[in-house]
């Protein structure tokens, strides 16, 4: 048990990083962490990970490349408009692949029960998706009673698999696309590792 708390809090902290990172543009100090102990030292906690590897490390080039652009914030509020404030928004996961009725009734249920942080609770916001996988793996090492903690593990399993797993893929491919600065693109790799290896957990080890 001791175990599933452990790895349910370091799954929510890096649902809760990858929400945050396309949520909103970045706040200067935040781009400016990028240099800091504790960026690298994460960076390199990730890429202790093999299937994380090659993504982390690419992710933190692409960090330090911002750092050398002659305005880092004004030039990456840019990038962010250009990806994710404009219409369409690659963050409308609607426009990206066709959601599960079931998985969307759900999502909505849960944003209900549990809220959001983010300015709206539309279920179809990438980010809303992201933050609620984090909520639920901490609220399930957080409860004391084993039917809810199970409840929540499912609820996470059918997230994962009937929302994040049909639309990550392409919002990938979308960010490459679209993305001319590298900064977003690399940070979708990341978030595609991350959840490759997420969902072989909920769907072969949590319980």
């Amino acid at each position: 048990m001791q175990d599933f708390m452990v790895t349910s809090h370091r799954r929510a902290e890096l649902y809760y990083w990858f929400t945050a990172l396309f949520a909103a543009p970045l706040a200067e100090d935040e781009i400016q962490e990028f240099d800091g102990h504790d960026m690298h030292a994460f960076l390199t906690s990730l890429a202790t990970l093999d299937p994380m590897k090659e993504a982390a490390e690419a992710f933190r080039i692409q960090a330090g490349r911002v750092l050398q652009r002659p305005q880092p914030h004004a030039s990456l509020s840019r990038q962010y408009q250009q990806l994710f404030a404009g219409t369409p928004s690659l963050l409308d996961s609607s426009r990206l692949a066709q959601a599960d009725d079931e998985a969307l009734i759900l999502m909505s249920v849960l944003l209900k029960q549990h809220g959001t942080r983010l300015p709206d609770d539309d279920p179809l916001n990438l980010c809303n998706q992201l933050e609620m996988m984090a909520t639920l793996a901490l609220a399930s090492c957080e409860t004391g009673q084993e039917s809810a903690r199970l409840a929540l593990l499912d609820s996470q399993r059918e997230l994962a698999n009937q929302l994040l797993l049909d639309w990550l893929p392409v919002f990938v491919e979308a960010c490459h696309q679209r993305d001319g600065g590298g900064f977003y693109s690399a940070a979708a790799d990341l978030l595609q590792a991350m959840f490759s290896m997420d969902l072989h957990y909920l769907n072969n080890v949590a319980e």
